[in-house]
C-alpha cells in the first residue's frame, strides 16, 4: 500500500518534542478509519497512526483526544464543510519510530527523533503496516512464534522471533487467573511443534502443565516425593517404560539424594553461622564417606571394614556426653586428615549431626587432653537441632532421600558425580549424549511452600554449578519455566538469612551457557530484584498491586508510565510484550493453548447448584 493512495484523515497543527497534534476532518470523526486494505481504530489512546513524513512515515500512539474550540485551533476549511461553529476533534500522539522502504520490503525503526512536518496528513494503517510495526527482524523471519493477535484491530498476528524472545531470559507476569499458565504452555506447545529438537525443563508447582502437553512424543513426568505405587523400583523410577505418546497416566517418582544437593549446596541448604559452625560443617561433609551406621543406628566410623577388634571401631555422638572420649581425639584428627578407609555407601544424612557435634564440642584440659565441651556444643547444637528436624520432618524426608544407600566409588569424585547424576537426569545431559525427552515436567505438589527456596533453590545451584564446569560448548540449549517462581527466587533482602541464590548467577550468565529463563510469577515485588532485572522480555498480563508494578517499573528498560497504566486494566487473556524482541510495547490478545493446562476457575455455581 503507498501512502499517496490512502485518504487522510486528520493533518498535524503542533510539534511540541515528540508530542504530536493532529486535528482530525470532518468526515472522520475519530472512531475508525476504514480504507481498502483493512480497518484501523483510531478512537482510543494506545491506537497507532500514521503521519506522511516524505520517505518515511512516522508512527505516533495516540495518548489523548479532545474536543478544541475553533477558534483556538487551526480552522482551515481544507477537507471540512465550515469549521467556523463546530468544534474539532483533535488527537495528541507520541512518536515511537518510522516506516521506511528499502528495495521490496518495509522496515520499522523504533527511534522517536524523527517528526512529521506541520501540515502532514495523518492516515491510517493497514494490516501490513501493523504487521511491519509488530514484526520481527529480517535474520528471524523463519525462527518466529505466534503468540497471539493484537487486541484492538485482531486483524494482526504478534511474532516474537524465539533467539531474541528467549537468549536473554523472558518474564511473565499477572495476577492469579488472568492467562499465565495459559501463556507459557502455549509458547512451551508453539516451541515443540516448531521446533523439534528443543528441550523445555517445566517447574509445575500445582501440577498443571500434564495435561498441556497430552499426545505429544518425548514428554516425560517426574513427581518429587516418594509416594510411588507397587510397581516402582528402590530408586524410585518405574520399571516398565511410558508409552511413547503421552498420557499423563505414568509419572516417574523420584527421591533427590541428599548428597545430590553437593558440598556447597549442602552448606548453603543447612545456613551455618561463620565462626563455629561452618568449620564444624565442612569437617563433618569431607569426612562423610569415612562413617556409617550399624543396625541399631548408632554412626560409627572404623579404622578395617570390616573391623577385626573393637578398639578398631569409635561410636560418633549428637550430644555432649563423657563416653569414649578419651580416644575421640585421635579419631577425628583420623577423619580430618582422611586417614581412614572409605565405606561402599552413603551414610544416612543424620550422619551428619554426629559429625557437627563431635567437630563442633571438641576442647582441651590444661593438661591437653581432649574432651567433650558443653560450651563448645552449645555453639553447634542449633546446627544440630536443624539437621535433625529436616530428618524428623516427614515432609522433607518426603521429597529428599536421607536414608544413604547409594555406592561411593571414588571418595576424589564423589560430591561431583552426584550432583551431576541428578542435573543429568532432571536438566537434561550435555550436548551429544542421548536424552530420551524433549519436555521434563517436575511436578513439585509435594514441596511445602517453606521447602520450597530450600528445596527448588538447591535444584538450580545443582544445575549453575554443573552448567558453568561444562563450558558453553558442552551444554545443549535449555529453556526453564519456572512457575509461581515468588515461592523461591526470593529477594534475599526481604528475608533473614543466607539465601540460595544460584537463580542469580543463572540470570546474570546463564545466556552465554546456553540457558534461558521463563519466570513466571504473579508477585513480581517478592521476587528477587536481580532476577527480574536480568530479564530483557516481559508478557505481562494484569497486574493491580501498587508494588507489583512498582518492581515492573524499576526492571523495565523502554516501558512508559503509559504502558504501565494499561497493566491494571487488561482483561483476562490481553497481555502487554516489551523488550528486546517487540519492536514497541504492543498490547495482544493471547491465544488459546490446546490442549490447555488445568488451571481453570472453579464452578462454584454449577456444583454447589446440584
Amino acid at each position: 500500500m503507498s501512502i499517496e493512495t490512502v485518504d487522510s484523515i486528520g493533518y498535524v497543527v503542533a510539534l511540541e518534542g515528540t508530542k504530536i497534534r493532529v486535528n482530525l476532518l470532518e468526515g472522520h470523526k475519530g472512531q475508525l478509519a476504514s480504507h481498502r486494505r483493512g480497518v484501523s481504530s483510531v478512537s482510543q489512546p494506545g491506537d497507532l497512526i500514521g503521519l506522511d513524513a516524505g520517505t518515511n512515515l512516522v508512527i505516533a500512539r495516540v495518548t489523548d483526544m479532545a474536543f478544541v474550540d475553533p477558534d483556538k485551533a487551526h480552522s482551515s476549511n481544507v477537507g471540512t464543510m465550515n469549521v467556523t461553529d463546530t468544534p474539532l476533534r483533535q488527537l495528541i500522539a507520541y512518536s515511537v519510530g518510522y516506516v521506511f522502504q528499502e528495495g521490496d520490503t518495509r522496515k520499522f525503526i523504533s527511534e522517536n527523533w524523527k517528526l512529521p512536518t506541520l501540515g502532514a496528513k495523518a492516515i491510517p494503517l493497514s494490516s501490513d503496516y501493523l504487521e511491519t510495526i509488530y514484526g520481527v527482524n529480517e535474520d528471524e523471519k523463519g525462527s518466529t512464534i505466534e503468540l497471539g493477535r493484537d487486541s484492538r484491530t485482531k486483524t494482526t498476528s504478534i511474532n516474537a522471533g524465539l533467539n531474541s524472545l528467549l537468549s536473554r531470559h523472558l518474564a511473565v507476569l499477572g495476577s492469579t487467573g488472568y492467562g499465565k499458565s495459559n501463556f507459557n504452555a502455549l509458547l512451551s506447545q508453539r516451541i515443540r511443534e516448531k521446533f523439534t529438537k528443543s528441550r523445555i525443563v517445566i517447574f509445575d508447582i500445582n501440577g498443571e502443565y500434564t495435561d498441556a502437553f497430552i499426545g505429544q512424543k518425548r514428554v516425560k513426568e517426574t513427581i518429587l516425593g516418594s509416594i510411588s505405587p507397587p510397581s516402582t523400583n528402590s530408586a524410585g523410577f518405574a520399571p516398565v517404560a511410558p508409552p511413547p505418546i503421552f498420557d499423563g497416566k505414568y509419572p516417574v517418582y523420584h527421591q533427590i539424594p541428599y548428597q545430590a544437593f553437593g558440598y556447597a549446596g549442602l552448606i548453603k541448604l543447612l545456613r551455618p553461622s561463620d565462626k563455629t559452625q561452618l568449620p564444624a560443617l565442612r569437617n563433618a561433609l569431607k569426612s562423610l564417606h569415612m562413617v556409617c551406621t550399624c543396625q541399631n543406628g548408632l554412626i560409627w566410623t572404623a579404622e578395617t571394614i570390616p573391623p577385626s577388634t573393637t578398639a578398631n571401631w569409635f561410636e560418633l555422638v549428637d550430644d555432649c556426653r563423657q563416653d569414649g572420649q578419651d580416644h575421640l581425639s585421635q579419631w577425628l584428627k583420623k577423619l580430618r586428615s582422611n586417614a581412614l578407609g572409605h565405606f561402599p555407601t552413603w551414610p544416612p544424612f543424620k550422619a551428619l549431626a554426629n559429625l557437627v557435634a563431635e567437630f563442633g564440642c571438641q576442647a582441651f584440659t590444661p593438661q591437653g587432653a581432649s574432651k567433650r565441651d558443653a560450651f563448645s556444643y552449645g555453639n553447634v547444637l542449633p546446627l544440630v537441632k536443624i539437621i535433625q528436624q529436616l530428618v524428623d520432618d516427614p515432609r522433607f524426608n518426603n521429597v529428599v532421600n536421607l536414608s544413604g544407600g547409594q555406592a561411593i566409588t571414588n571418595p576424589a569424585t564423589m560430591w561431583n558425580k552426584e550432583v551431576e547424576n541428578e542435573v543429568d537426569y532432571i536438566f537434561g545431559k550435555k550436548s551429544g549424549e542421548p536424552q530420551d525427552w524433549d519436555v521434563h515436567i517436575i511436578n513439585l505438589k509435594n514441596i511445602a511452600d517453606d521447602h520450597a527456596p530450600m528445596i527448588l533453590g538447591s535444584l538450580l545451584e545443582m544445575y549453575s554449578d554443573v552448567l558453568f564446569k561444562r563450558g558453553q560448548d558442552q551444554n545443549y540449549p535449555t529453556m526453564l519455566l519456572l512457575e509461581e517462581a515468588h515461592h523461591y527466587l526470593r529477594d534475599p533482602f526481604a528475608e533473614e538469612g543466607t539465601q540460595l541464590k544460584a537463580y542469580e548467577r543463572l540470570a546474570k550468565e546463564g545466556r552465554k551457557f546456553n540457558c534461558s529463563l521463563l519466570v513466571s510469577t504473579q508477585r513480581p515485588s517478592e521476587l528477587s530484584s536481580t532476577v527480574l532485572a536480568m530479564c530483557s522480555n516481559w508478557i505481562s498480563l494484569r497486574l493491580t498491586n501498587e508494588r507489583d508494578i512498582n518492581a515492573l517499573r524499576h526492571a523495565i528498560e523502554n516501558g512508559n508510565e503509559y504502558t504501565l497504566s494499561e497493566i491494571s486494566g487488561l482483561p483476562r487473556g490481553d497481555a502487554i510484550g516489551f523488550g528486546s524482541t517487540f519492536n514497541i510495547p504492543v498490547r495482544f490478545t493471547i491465544d488459546k493453548a490446546e490442549p490447555s493446562p488445568k488451571s481453570s476457575d472453579a464452578a462454584f455455581a454449577s456444583i454447589w447448584s446440584t
